[in-house]
């Protein structure tokens, strides 16, 4: 094992040298964008980390060589080989939200320290992009952390998340706080909201539903088992009925509650109006009728797809209004594969028709009644409502499903 080259008192004085340094060096790199001190030695490049400070919670930031390992940062907390751990590698481990900007470009990640295997095999690589890596490892009895950085992007599905969520009128600290704990940068959670870190309060993580956590692992294993959403069905799409009895009970919510109407903002703005007020509304549904209809279109949804499928979610009764219009779309790939769309009433001067290409991409008219329901591959067939609605009002219930992926197939993948 190497001996230590610097005492802790020798080391302690270099620390808080290199600290002045690296407060100015980091100031100039970030307001020059890399253009001004963006070396070391005047020939490594260096790349700008940003942490939060463990017990402040403060941001701080610390030039460091920049190591790239697939085009992603890699982080060495060498700290010159002295028998210290730098600063900043423990608030990493306390919070491995961070962000790293090279030149001008600034990017969000979660940092991960690698085991031991891992960071032999990566060293290499790490030395390729500064020799002195070498020494450093030699000057002490330290085990030297270094960290992988994945990219924690916002993709566009959390953004029409982030959308739906804020007309509904969810509450903006706990949208706040699941995008944080699912490992978003607080930066970037307040940027996509439009509005700064400060405004928020991180409320405690809370741990998903078992039927929220089996959905996501349901979603993780149909990933890993198609690159493609496969075809299930010959045309796409099939028209049936609700069960009766069923019908009555959500035609008689929907009525008890016509008072407790909200206006409805569906994210990426698929539904609009050509006329006047809101294009729809909504009214949220108790949980035990939303289950009761999932379970009462299973079978037959199971039957016409010849899979089995997973209930994912049921939206609550949506109302269209006068003059609306759902733009053809398709719905969320993740857990909508399998949708049911459930007319439970409508007043109407004349028929209003959904719109649906099956797979060979010929444009079919469906007409709904009270009680009629259409089972359809709605991941993967446009569908819409594109001319005005002619009438008062279309009552629609959404039921969705996905494949369900069995235990052994998620076992292979």
């Amino acid at each position: 094992m190497s001996s230590e080259r610097y005492s802790k008192k020798e080391a302690s004085r270099i620390r808080n040298a290199l600290k002045a340094i690296s407060g100015l060096n980091s100031f100039i790199y970030k307001i020059s964008k890399g253009k001004i001190w963006g070396k070391w030695a005047g020939k490594y490049p260096i790349m700008l980390l940003s942490v939060f400070g463990s017990k402040t919670g403060k941001v701080r930031n610390v030039p460091l060589i920049k190591v790239m390992h697939d085009d992603k940062p890699v982080l060495v907390a060498s700290m010159g080989g002295m028998p210290m751990h730098p600063n900043w590698y423990f608030n990493v481990m306390a919070n491995p939200r961070i962000s790293v900007q090279i030149g001008s470009e600034k990017k969000y990640y979660l940092a991960k320290k690698l085991t031991d295997e891992e960071k032999d095999e990566m060293w290499p690589t790490i030395c390729s992009f500064y020799p002195d890596y070498d020494q450093y490892k030699k000057n002490t009895q330290r085990n030297i952390g270094v960290f992988s950085c994945e990219e924690k992007a916002m993709t566009n599905e959390w953004r029409e998340w982030i959308s739906e969520n804020i007309d509904r009128g969810c509450d903006r600290n706990q949208l706040y706080s699941i995008l944080y704990h699912d490992g978003f940068h607080p930066e970037l959670i307040a940027s996509e909201m439009h509005a700064n870190v400060r405004d928020f309060k991180l409320q405690p993580e809370k741990k998903e539903s078992p039927k929220e956590e089996n959905i996501q692992k349901m979603v993780h294993a149909f990933k890993n088992a198609h690159k493609e959403i496969p075809v299930y069905t010959d045309v796409g799409f099939k028209k049936d009925k609700l069960d009766e009895s069923l019908h009555h009970k959500i035609l008689n919510f929907y009525k008890e509650n016509s008072a407790s109407l909200q206006i409805e903002n569906v994210a990426g703005g698929y539904i609009e109006t050509d006329g006047k007020g809101s294009a729809s509304h909504t009214i949220e549904m108790p949980n035990d009728l939303r289950d009761e209809v999932h379970q009462s279109l299973l079978n037959k949804a199971e039957d016409w797809s010849g899979i089995r499928l997973l209930p994912t979610y049921v939206y609550g009764v949506r109302i269209y209004n006068r003059g609306a219009i759902l733009k053809p779309h398709r719905d969320r790939e993740e857990t909508h594969i399998i949708g049911v769309i459930i007319n439970i009433d409508q007043k109407v001067d004349s028929p209003w028709a959904l719109e649906i290409e099956d797979h060979q991409r010929n444009n079919h008219q469906i007409f709904l009644s009270p009680g009629e329901v259409i089972f359809y591959e709605s991941a993967t067939l446009d569908h819409g409502r594109p001319s005005p609605l002619d009438g008062d009002s279309f009552v629609n219930v959404f039921c969705h499903y996905m494949p369900f992926i069995k235990k052994e197939t998620r076992d292979e993948v």
